[in-house]
């Protein structure tokens, strides 16, 4: 419970491999059962730079919610209707909106229209001081069994620390820190060095260092999420110093 306690932040990446290993290890039965279908916590900087990818179950409703930040929901666009139906909390012309909600159809035919697998969804917010953001989202239909509920949308704390510190904006991204924060994470059995986010994270690593990339962009171009960074970025600033093992290399896969 000593390493749960310490990185709390951990527990809000459901959707990674990382800290599903910390959730197997430290949280009650009762907990990993809520985890294991729960919501994916997406922090509102990453989401607002990238389509994030999320699921839907047939009969089953799969929430996108605000409720964790100050902004309501203006406006909801599907590109693809055929398949896919979306209702909110309140309407939205009462500015009052937090949540939306996706359910799949049967698939319809509308003259004209084009279709897709997985398919876009636009959602338009504005917050308190009037700041519009749009976020974009990627429908994905599957028929396995729920995994998550959906994904809640989080502003990170700050507690006192400058702007410049803010590392979920990649502007403090050191690629020593990550490669710190992944060598404790194996180190301390959080993944293995086999694991697939780890050669993820060492590919990331390599487009900083040989492309004219940003951080956010490596990520995305690697397939990884940047809250993965994020999180071994805090790992290697919140844990003791310890002896590591240098991380094995692995070979390129493709």
């Amino acid at each position: 419970m000593k390493t749960y306690t310490k990185f709390p932040h951990l527990q809000i990446l459901g959707w990674s491999l990382l800290t599903a290993a910390i959730a197997a290890s430290t949280c009650p039965i009762t907990t990993l059962a809520q985890s294991s279908s729960g919501y994916r916590i997406v922090n509102r900087d990453v989401a607002a730079n990238g389509a994030i990818d999320v699921k839907v179950y047939p009969g089953r409703a799969s929430a996108i919610d605000f409720t964790q930040t100050d902004e309501v929901v203006s406006y909801v666009m599907i590109a693809d209707p055929s398949r896919l139906v979306f209702g909110t909390d309140t309407e939205l012309s009462d500015g009052r909106a937090k949540t939306v909600f996706l359910r799949s159809i049967l698939p319809l035919r509308f003259p004209g229209a084009t279709t897709a697998k997985i398919t876009s969804l636009s959602i338009k917010t504005v917050d308190s001081r009037g700041r519009q953001r749009l976020y974009t989202f990627n429908v994905v239909p599957t028929n396995n069994r729920q995994d998550q509920l959906g994904i809640r949308i989080a502003t990170v704390q700050q507690s006192g620390n400058p702007p410049s510190s803010d590392i979920s904006t990649d502007r403090s991204i050191r690629t020593s820190e990550v490669e710190r924060g992944l060598s404790i994470a194996i180190a301390r059995r959080y993944t293995t060095a086999n694991d697939p986010i780890v050669y993820q994270v060492q590919q990331f690593l390599d487009k900083l260092r040989n492309q004219n990339l940003s951080p956010i962009d490596a990520a995305r171009e690697v397939g990884l999420d940047f809250s993965v960074i994020i999180e071994l970025v805090k790992i290697a600033k919140e844990e003791p110093a310890i002896s590591l093992t240098p991380i094995p290399v692995q070979a390129s896969r493709g």
